[in-house]
């Protein structure tokens, strides 16, 4: 189905005001299959109620929202993009000089979302659209993705808890697709959603069902920037649903899963950090105007 993406400006979708409890328990992070080295970062649970309203974009930035400011600014984007890879059983993570928004490894067309991109360049987006329009827009910081994504729920994904084929309806996932694509990748349910979603990579932004709230890809399709400084927890976390600017500022927490990783990240809570300056094949953003 068509899906109606600007290429001039994302659309952005008010949120109602409200609280909603943060984060999930290292237990059942471990019950859903992450490594239990790998668990831990989102906890405590905190109850976090917003001081201010916003909105968040519908979708992901796209790569034809992205090209209109780069067009407009001259702005210089990376030449190379961190690609993923099996060899010998082990997933491989190297960087591609060649590789870039424009040319990720795998086709996309102006639809998909922009991936390539770092959160440095995320936020020199964000700046550009706030000059361009008189609105005050940023990446998501940490609070309000999660708020989003979660629309009122409490389950692992915003469509219920179960690791089933359902999750093909509402998102692009590590499925089937992907798996075959790769190659020699495991392929079992811990590993891989159980169904086809009909992309092995990126999918067009809005192919999916959207979650109660009528957001898009919240959950696959991209790793998502947030605005963050980075803290291995969310111990200190901001209860008014600000953002937090103590800690590590040269990195981020990225948002929402994949279709590239195993299917235990997904979740609703999940948080990967990254450096601010980190390129890679499935890291891209969308904006929450805050005025």
């Amino acid at each position: 189905r068509a899906f109606p993406v600007s290429a001039h400006r994302p659309q952005v979708l008010p949120l109602r005001g409200g609280g909603f409890p943060r984060g999930s328990p290292a237990a059942e992070e471990v019950q859903r299959g992450m490594p239990a080295a790998q668990a831990g970062k989102s906890e405590p649970l905190t109850r976090i109620t917003f001081a201010r309203s916003f909105a968040m974009g519908v979708t992901p930035v796209t790569v034809a929202e992205f090209r209109v400011f780069v067009d407009e600014t001259g702005y210089k984007a990376p030449t190379s993009c961190t690609t993923q890879y099996m060899n010998d059983g082990h997933f491989i993570y190297e960087e591609a000089r060649g590789f870039s928004w424009r040319s990720p490894g795998f086709a996309q067309d102006d639809r998909h979302p922009v991936v390539c991109v770092s959160a440095i360049d995320a936020e020199a987006y964000a700046a550009w659209l706030s000059r361009k329009t008189g609105k005050s827009y940023a990446l998501p910081n940490e609070a309000q993705y999660e708020y989003a994504t979660r629309a009122g729920t409490t389950t692992a994904f915003f469509w219920g808890d179960t690791f089933d084929a359902k999750a093909c309806e509402y998102s692009n996932q590590p499925d089937l697709d992907q798996g075959r694509a790769m190659g020699n990748v495991p392929m079992g349910p811990k590993y891989r959603f159980q169904c086809s979603d009909g992309y092995a990579w990126t999918s067009p932004v809005g192919n999916y069902k959207p979650n109660p709230w009528g957001l898009y890809d919240m959950q696959g399709n991209i790793w998502e920037w947030t605005s963050d400084c980075f803290n291995n927890t969310l111990a200190g976390q901001p209860a008014d649903g600000s953002t937090r600017t103590t800690g590590d500022c040269d990195a981020r927490s990225s948002r929402g899963g994949s279709y590239g990783n195993a299917s235990f990240s997904t979740y609703a809570a999940i948080r990967a950090p990254r450096n601010a300056s980190y390129v890679g094949h499935s890291w891209g953003f969308r904006v929450v105007r805050n005025d």
